[in-house]
């Protein structure tokens, strides 16, 4: 027993003597610096940040105070100069010493007219002996605040302004003596200053307007939400015993709450770290030696695969590999075979009846000449396709409007024919804007519409924009469609057919929505498009005053063509509103998806400068609202959306593909350069030009700048128009992919979102391949002159080894 003993115990110790001290010392030293680690994140993380965030959320809530508490203010001296101006109206004073009923009536009307945001409007007679005496004048008012207001006016020479309840409601009222005869009184409801508040506020902050008097302490709007009171600013207002109190909403402290996820990856990050580290240095205390690695392979590089081929010969065989073969689709540089195959590629399809138009069926929509690329077969079987495709969606209904070309009511009756004799039944809105198709998608909740129209382009062409569950169809999808068509792959069946109308339902849909502060002089050019009936009416409900131009539905497009982001299509425009010293002019498009504006002072701002004013402003409303922008957009854009708290987003050019990724992200506001713009916001999140400018005239009028001054707080770069370069269908793509490839451009940002965009320390350039027409587009931006010439040498250099006569064209 005591041999085994004594045999044992030695053994014992062997294997404890295994871990030297300075191994136990290694051990010692990662744990100490693990629990360190761990402690200083934890820190970070519950501490530090919870006090960062109460200084982010203040921060935020004090500038939103102090913007609303500025806008107020000037929003009530706008309604006082209005007030006072309709007050030193010279008949006015005769019709009170007149004491005339009659002309009383007429002139409460034309008060309405004036302020036809307010609840009611007023002439009060006064008596000899003050308005106590005038007990019929009494019975007018409301309460006896309101008369008490009157008497206060009566020995002020300014304008009086007090908030009150009556029967349940809160309502605030403007006082002003006319002379000793009388005075006026317009009334307001509560809500009206709650619409301004909240479409100031937007999600950020819920507001809480107060009137004190003497001790009495009355809330006359209530916020929504009280969470985080603590975080509660208040403004004083102008109109004495008023504040204004503002409190943060949960979803502006979500967004400035930080992600910890990156915090401990990277606290995970360093303990693997030290445990690596340390690790190293514990298997070295046993000695053990680390095996010698080899070394690396030399690469051996065959010179011959180094040579670059003539470009010219490069761009030959990237023609002639996609006429053989099927390319890899790439996002960024859409292979040839997704373009439209030309129709002498198309030998081999089965016979249909009647002639297909394939290069019809673009990257967006289905678009070419009406009379002949668009004939009735082809129309009737693209509805066939359309149907076909719904049902096997599962959807069996459609909603169908049209543009007032004069080929849209044949195509019309086509599309009909098709639709029903394959089982769909057709809600027939008639003659429409395009936004007003997707407006009739959310308010009957059927996501799929044909909306017959030729956009932008010459009254000879036309097309159909299409959309099957509230997706707009692109790419593939239309790709889908034409070979359906070629398969003959349709259902049978039969449909029903039935009309509505959609346009006041849209027209009050935004004036329940949208809060124009005061009356604005517009001039609107609808281009003889499809906006011509509706837009005067939409902005006269807005409260404007409106002067029509070209806004005749007239598919000939007699004054000028319907495309408003060319210069010179704009040039009525701008004399009519110089002629009539107007406040600003809109144009549409010819379907009312885009949108131009001239100044009063006769500027033409382009879309991205545009989108820099919507920008500012929800990003000011929405902290960490992320902002859509395609790729042809000016680089002071995405400066401006970091610099006031957003998240800018640059996408490919197209309204499908900008419709979907608003979709996909959650951005509240997406634009494009050609003058497509989408509200997420309040909104839907399609390009809707009219709702557009309705939101441009409420910033301006909220914020009491014209568009001139709210263009003049942004700084511009130098860039050149969208330069188009005709191309060949089959060309556009490899021309494209082969400059990307054999570019060399040194100290520069590549983007191949859409083409490529080469961005350079002073300006960028940018080469896509159009998906609306055999073309390449190009364009350039810079901070000089010499910046922006040199980067349209390099890019033409580099065209010319492609192809020469593209160059000649730059």
């Amino acid at each position: 027993m005591s041999k085994k003993a004594s045999t044992t115990i030695p053994e014992k110790l062997k294997k404890a003597s295994r871990f030297s001290v300075l191994q136990r010392d290694i051990a010692i030293s990662a744990v100490l610096c693990i629990c360190g680690i761990v402690a200083a994140f934890y820190w970070i993380q519950n501490i530090e940040e919870p006090r960062a965030l109460s200084q982010r959320i203040n921060t935020v809530t004090a500038n939103s105070a102090d913007h609303q508490r500025v806008i107020i203010r000037e929003a009530i001296a706008q309604l006082s100069t209005r007030l006072k101006q309709q007050a030193d109206n010279p008949e006015l004073s005769k019709l009170l010493q007149s004491s005339d009923l009659s002309a009383r009536n007429a002139f409460e009307q034309s008060l309405q007219r004036a302020f036809p945001e307010a609840v009611d409007t007023k002439v009060i007679f006064i008596g000899p002996q003050g308005i106590a005496d005038e007990r019929s004048e009494t019975a007018r008012l409301r309460n006896n605040i309101e008369i008490d207001m009157l008497r206060k006016s009566l020995g002020e020479d300014g304008i009086v302004i007090e908030a009150y309840s009556h029967k349940s409601a809160w309502f605030i009222s403007f006082v002003t003596k006319v002379d000793k005869h009388g005075a006026l009184i317009i009334t307001f409801s509560a809500q009206y200053f709650e619409q301004m508040l909240k479409s100031l506020a937007g999600n950020a902050v819920t507001n809480e307007l107060i009137q004190t008097y003497k001790t009495r302490r009355d809330t006359v709007i209530r916020p929504a939400n009280t969470d985080y009171a603590e975080a509660m600013q208040s403004r004083v207002l102008s109109v004495p015993g008023w504040t204004l109190q503002v409190y943060p909403q949960p979803q502006t402290v979500q967004n400035l709450r930080s992600d910890g996820t990156l915090l401990w990856l990277l606290c995970m990050f360093c303990v693997a770290a030290i445990v690596a580290s340390h690790a190293i240095f514990f298997v070295r205390g046993f000695g053990i030696a680390r095996p010698a690695s080899s070394p690396p392979k030399k690469a051996v590089v065959d010179k011959a695969e180094t040579d670059i081929l003539d470009l010219e010969q490069a761009l030959a065989k990237k023609l002639a590999a996609n006429r053989s073969r099927t390319p890899n689709r790439r996002d960024n540089f859409p292979a040839p075979d997704s373009a439209p195959p030309l129709p002498e590629l198309q030998q081999g399809a089965r016979k249909r009846p009647g002639p297909l138009a394939i290069n019809c069926f673009r990257a967006y929509d289905i678009r070419g000449v009406a009379d002949t690329e668009l004939n009735n077969e082809t129309c009737e079987a693209i509805g066939r396709a359309v149907a076909s495709e719904a049902l096997s969606r599962g959807q069996s209904k459609l909603l169908l409007g049209r543009d007032g070309r004069l080929s849209s009511p044949r195509i019309h009756e086509a599309l009909v024919k098709g639709v029903l004799g394959s089982g769909v039944d057709v809600i027939d809105l008639g003659l429409l804007a395009t936004p007003m198709l997707h407006y009739a998608c959310q308010y009957f909740n059927i996501g799929n519409a044909i909306m017959i129209t030729g956009s932008h382009n010459p009254g000879h062409y036309n097309g159909m924009k299409i959309s099957l569950e509230f997706q707009s169809l692109s790419g593939q999808d239309i790709q889908s469609l034409r070979k359906r068509i070629e398969d003959q792959d349709f259902e049978q069946g039969q449909g029903s057919l039935t009309n509505d109308s959609i346009e006041q339902r849209y027209i009050d849909r935004i004036c329940g929505d949208v809060v124009i502060a005061q009356t604005l002089k517009i001039v609107i050019d609808a281009g003889n498009g499809a906006t011509a009936h509706v837009a005067p009416a939409l902005f006269e409900e807005l409260g404007c005053e409106v002067i029509p131009l070209f806004c005749e539905t007239d598919g000939n497009f007699p004054n000028h063509a319907p495309d408003p982001t060319i210069f010179e299509n704009l040039a009525a425009l701008r004399t009519a509103v110089a002629d009539n010293h107007a406040d600003i002019g809109i144009a549409f498009d010819g379907d009312g998806d885009r949108v131009a504006v001239v100044t009063s002072k006769g500027k033409c701002p382009k879309a991205d400068q545009l989108l820099m004013v919507l920008a500012q402003d929800m990003v000011v409303r929405n902290p960490g609202a992320e902002i859509l922008f395609d790729i042809k957009c000016s680089r002071l854009l995405p400066e401006l959306i970091i610099e006031h708290g957003g998240r800018p987003t640059m996408w490919k050019c197209g309204h499908s593909y900008m419709k979907r990724k608003m979709a996909e992200t959650g951005a509240l506001l997406g634009g494009e350069f050609s003058g497509h713009i989408f509200f997420k916001e309040r909104w839907y999140g399609f390009d809707d030009g009219m709702y557009t400018a309705a939101r441009l005239l409420e910033i301006l009028t909220l914020s009491g700048r014209s568009m001139d001054d709210a263009l003049s707080n942004h700084r511009a770069l130098l860039s050149s128009p969208e330069i188009i370069i005709p191309v060949d269908e089959d060309r556009k793509f490899a021309i494209v992919e082969t400059f990307a490839e054999n570019q060399d451009f040194a100290e520069a940002t590549l983007s191949e979102i859409d083409g490529l965009r080469v961005d350079f320390r002073h300006g960028w350039g940018l080469i896509r391949a159009s998906n609306t027409g055999p073309a390449i587009t190009l364009r350039f931006e810079a901070d000089s002159e010499a910046a922006l010439g040199r980067i349209q040498n390099d890019f033409k250099d580099l065209l010319a080894r492609i192809d020469p006569k593209l160059a000649d064209s730059l």
